[in-house]
């Protein structure tokens, strides 16, 4: 599993946020509350795409912070209930999987390729990207994971 690099300029994020633990079911049910508010959200960035962001975590607990929600150019006033988060520029190691295979290539990332690599997570969130093309009724629907990174010292 080689990842392609990438470097990402700072950008926004507006959605819904919740303090949870790994692959509990309200991450699908916060979605399924946003997906019905996306046209509320205005100055949308990148058309047909939405973000998954992941930081925070909390060793002792195993919760973290998970954002479902859409790229926007600017945040002038928030819809009721929606939230910004403001991801800073990065270099991230980008990694393809499909809704079905997300645990496993997340495991795949950390326990296997992050350790063996040249690379070690970076400060910021990690995050799925699901792009113009996804389609959550497909059985196998394409998505990428996105991981901060900089050359180990």
């Amino acid at each position: 599993m080689q990842p392609q690099f990438i470097t990402k300029p700072a950008f926004t994020v507006v959605g819904l946020l919740i303090h949870t633990t790994p692959m509990t079911p309200e991450i699908p049910q916060l979605w399924d509350q946003l997906v019905p508010r996306m046209a509320e959200i205005p100055h949308g960035a990148e058309p047909g795409v939405s973000y998954g962001l992941m930081d925070h975590y909390d060793n002792e607990t195993g919760m973290f912070d998970y954002m479902a929600g859409n790229s926007v150019e600017k945040v002038i006033d928030l819809p009721a209930g929606l939230t910004r988060w403001d991801v800073p520029a990065n270099t991230y190691a980008v990694f393809e999987a499909t809704l079905p295979t997300l645990n496993e290539v997340f495991g795949s990332i950390y326990n296997t390729w992050l350790p063996t690599s040249d690379y070690q997570q970076a400060d910021g969130p990690n995050f799925e990207r699901y792009g113009e093309t996804f389609n959550p009724a497909d059985p196998a629907p394409k998505l990428e994971i996105y991981i901060p990174v900089k050359r180990k010292a």
